[in-house]
Formats: structure tokens, sequence, C-alpha cells
């Protein structure tokens, strides 16, 4: 069953599975199901790859890139220092141009669980949802450490 899915696991099929998360992160009365749909297809990749703890941004954002689907090439890891890695999603959101950033912070509950099981955590500093671009930009830091320097792309994500 793992190597099937490992197979399918892709971005076609990724962005597939997410759309219902994407369209109830958007709506109130939904925006906890999605987030718990998030977590549980986090927990499905985890199953799949497994996840590997890492005590650096650097192996952080790459451990975070090898868990994204294939081809991994569409969340590159772009540089690191000893507190932040920063990292893009290089994939056409459901949420480009809604204005909405409150629904990605929502939908990005899936890399937050990720990062979350391997020592990590994220701010999304730049979203497709409210930015006018064809990316999201990310920063990926140690669980625990501070992230309020950050500028974020909504502030739930520099919230707890």
């Amino acid at each position: 069953m793992r190597a099937l899915l490992r197979r399918i696991y892709t971005v076609p099929v990724f962005i597939g599975l997410g759309l219902p998360i994407f369209f109830m992160a958007r709506v109130r009365l939904f925006r906890r199901f999605a987030r718990f749909l998030a977590r549980l297809d986090a927990r499905i990749v985890l199953w799949m790859l497994g996840g590997r703890a890492h005590g650096s941004p650097q192996g952080l954002a790459e451990e975070w890139n090898r868990l994204m689907p294939a081809p991994r090439s569409r969340y590159p890891v772009l540089e690191s220092d000893d507190r932040t890695a920063y990292v893009e999603i290089r994939i056409h959101c459901p949420l480009r141009g809604t204005g909405n950033a409150e629904a990605c912070w929502n939908a990005m509950e899936f890399d937050r669980a990720l990062l979350r099981s391997i020592g990590g955590q994220l701010v999304v500093m730049e979203s497709q949802s409210n930015s006018g671009k064809d990316h999201c930009r990310l920063a990926i830091r140690r669980g625990g450490d501070d992230i309020s320097g950050l500028e974020a792309a909504h502030p739930k994500w520099l919230s707890p």
C-alpha cells in the first residue's frame, strides 16, 4: 500500500485531494474540519514516507521538501542561516488571488503538521492568496524558536 501511495503522490493528485480542504478553509463553518483533514493528510504522508527530526533550519527545510509531492523541484529551499530557512511553493494555489490569507492559514495546517512532527514550525511570509505572485514564500524555524520578527502574510501566522 505504501509503495502505491508513494508512486501516486504527485502535485496533481495532491492538489486534487486538497481541493476540498481549500474550499472548506474559505467557509467559516468548515474551517475546523479543513484543518482536521489537513492534519489527517499529513499523518498519511508521514506514515507513507516517515519523518526525520532535524535540529537545523536547513535540515528542517530539506526534510519538508522531501515530504512534499513530486516533483519536489516545486518546493525549493532558497537560503538558510542559523535561525531560518526560506522556501517557496511554486504550484498554482486554489486560493490564488482570493485575498483570503486566513483561508491560506487554515489550509496550510498540512505543512504546519508536517513541520511540527519533525521539530519545526513555519510562517507563510507571502501567500498567493493576497500577494499577487505565482508562488508562496515560507520561513522555517525550529519548534519553539521566536517567530515574532518574521513578516507574515496574515497575523494568525505569528500567533501560537
